[in-house]
């Protein structure tokens, strides 16, 4: 399978494989390894993202962490195959986690570069790269 650095994509984590808070459930995830080294290995690095929920858009965006990042709808291209509504979403650059490829399910688009280089620049965050 050809994965892409910020391809989106839905992936099931089954709550028995996941501690505490850790994301599990069935979720979009984005694809941030490099598009070289995901064509010569089989797993991935990925990044969960869950909907803009009213809890979140309750705190102002400015307390935010910066490792939690926005995607809107309009940084999304989404695939002729996906058949779900796409939605204010929030990537969570926390929760990155590598899963092997045979777990990415049906795609659903692809970031824009902008929002891609944002969720990038949380890893950098929450990994302290500077």
């Amino acid at each position: 399978m050809d994965a892409l650095q910020g391809d989106i994509f839905w992936v099931d984590i089954p709550k028995s494989h996941t501690e505490g808070s850790e994301q599990h459930g069935r979720r979009p995830v984005i694809v941030m390894s490099r598009t070289g080294i995901n064509r010569r290995l089989n797993t991935v690095v990925v990044v969960p993202m869950t909907t803009f929920s009213d809890t979140v858009a309750s705190e102002s965006l400015a307390s935010q962490p910066p490792f939690r990042l926005m995607i809107p709808v309009a940084q999304t291209t989404k695939d002729v195959t996906c058949t779900s509504v796409l939605s204010l979403s929030v990537a969570k650059a926390d929760q990155a986690t590598v899963i092997d490829k045979s777990r990415l399910g049906p795609k659903i688009g692809h970031l824009s570069r902008t929002a891609t280089v944002s969720v990038g620049v949380g890893l950098a965050n929450v990994f302290d790269i500077r």
